[in-house]
């Protein structure tokens, strides 16, 4: 019996009409150039953020940046207070996301997010003052909190099943590009002796932004969110566009008949997140979120130069240099794994692997600070007295670098991308982003005090918190080369 033609009766509770869901769909594996440079565009935003972060970091410890806006006194407070104003509003703006994504689609969404995140920018790169740096941070984040829902959520609204995890993960690789071009940006400009040191990453970061905003007006629309608002004909050329013909139907048929059985469920609320089996999957995907900014790759992220700093690099250029030196090894490590993993062996198998990998290269790190480093009397900062050590620890970062950019850092976009039917999808992708943005406020914030206070102690917490992570990734279920719509059998809601 066609799902269209099932009527309901409202007295029936929602949680007890699973049995009226259309069989599982074929699979489609065509796919055209077209959906490879649509979302390759849209990944741009991606390396717009990853930039963000590999910037901030090293201008963070450039001396005309640090001498205009902080004293000796209150450095390590108000480095921690700017990472997480931007932080704060980049959840707030993944919190509400969804809201937007449902309203102005996913495509005008990401050139929205593109526009609050120039203005921004902008007010950095002015930097007039210290009230001015925080503005530009606040409405930086918001940006960047509104693209980092938007964005996966288009990419996996747009892909085939087959390729879908490399799509959804060209976010987190371009994201990890960015990073490295923030590094050595700002490596280049650590060399200038004025303002311009530090203004002029942000400046690139801002005509790049403009771009982006204005290249995402060209890209398609996503063809769920077409046929969600009744634009059939228009999402039948998208999905031509974006496969082969021979799939076209069938996809289309899919889609149409998931959409028309949950327009069957009434109005679309957050409260139906907390539902059966939509309350499963809104656990699981928070989980991998919040569990992503406990690896500690956070405090790798923004504060990189300032732990090669402690461990013995205590040239700033040098550090910044080691720095990069990580984006680099992230961007091969991601590169290889979306090429040759995160479609073939699941994304289950890519977070018990990293959390495993990250979790040991922790304790060796924190090993090594704890039996090789004390603390001067005179100036208070930590010194690293073992060449050994400081070899052994520059090694086992890069390890933990290497381990969470081929296996969390793609899986993490990708997982929660997948679980949603296209009712929750956007407001669930809010939340758990949401959630990601709001727990690395918590890492950013803390990790100065903690590394000011025990530096060795940051490495055990983080290691004994990716042991955790592993255990609970045990219990999540495999979703490579399912359909968004079979997902529905996935999580068991028949």
């Amino acid at each position: 019996m066609a799902t269209s033609k099932i009527q309901i009766d409202n007295a029936i509770a929602k949680d007890d009409i699973e049995e009226f869901r259309p069989s599982p769909p074929p699979s489609s594996s065509g796919f055209r150039k077209a959906v490879y440079l649509s979302s390759l565009v849209a990944a741009i935003g991606g390396f717009l953020c990853g930039y963000d972060t590999g910037a901030v970091s090293g201008i963070l410890t450039m001396e005309p940046f640090t001498d205009r806006f902080f004293t000796e006194d209150n450095l390590s407070y108000l480095e921690g207070l700017l990472l997480a104003f931007f932080l704060m509003t980049a959840a707030l703006g993944a919190f509400f996301s969804g809201f937007f994504c449902d309203r102005l689609s996913r495509k005008y969404s990401i050139v929205a997010a593109s526009g609050v995140f120039t203005i921004g920018i902008l007010f950095e790169v002015i930097g007039a003052n210290f009230g001015l740096l925080v503005a530009g941070r606040l409405v930086a984040g918001l940006g960047a909190g509104l693209m980092t829902n938007g964005i996966p959520l288009y990419h996996s609204e747009i892909a085939p099943p087959d390729i879908r995890g490399r799509l959804i993960s060209l976010f987190t690789l371009m994201s990890t590009f960015g990073q490295v071009a923030g590094y050595f940006v700002t490596f280049g400009t650590s060399y200038l002796p004025t303002d311009w040191s530090w203004r002029a990453p942000w400046l690139l970061q801002l005509i790049l932004c403009v771009l982006f905003g204005a290249s995402m007006l060209a890209m398609p629309f996503s063809p769920r969110w077409l046929i969600d608002q009744g634009r059939h004909d228009e999402a039948r050329q998208v999905l031509v566009s974006l496969r082969n013909g021979d799939d076209v139907q069938a996809e289309y048929d899919e889609i149409v008949s998931e959409l028309e059985f949950e327009r069957s469920l009434g109005k679309r609320t957050y409260a139906e997140l907390f539902q059966r089996t939509n309350r499963s999957r809104l656990g699981m995907a928070s989980f991998i979120a919040i569990a992503t900014s406990f690896t500690g790759v956070v405090a790798i992220w923004y504060y990189a130069p300032q732990i090669f700093m402690t461990a013995g690099l205590t040239d700033v250029s040098s550090s910044i240099a080691a720095t990069g030196g990580t984006g680099i090894l992230s961007l091969v490590a991601a590169a290889v794994s979306l090429q040759w993993c995160i479609d073939q062996f699941g994304r289950k198998t890519l977070f018990l692997w990293g959390a495993a990998i990250m979790g040991i290269a922790m304790f060796i790190v924190g090993a090594m600070f704890q039996a090789y480093t004390y603390v001067n009397v005179d100036t208070g900062e930590v010194v690293l007295h073992n060449t050994n050590a400081r070899n052994t620890i520059l090694v086992f970062i890069y390890i933990f670098t290497a381990a969470y950019a081929s296996t969390w850092g793609l899986a993490t976009y990708v997982y929660p991308a997948e679980v949603f039917n296209m009712r929750t999808r956007a407001k669930g992708l809010a939340i758990v982003y949401g959630f990601n943005w709001a727990f690395s406020i918590l890492i950013t914030y803390c990790v100065p005090l903690f590394l000011a206070s025990s530096v060795s102690g940051v490495y055990f917490f983080f290691g004994a918190c990716c042991i955790v992570s592993f255990g609970g990734v045990c219990f999540l279920p495999e979703t490579k080369g399912k359909s968004l719509e079979e997902m529905e059998y996935v999580f068991g809601a028949k």
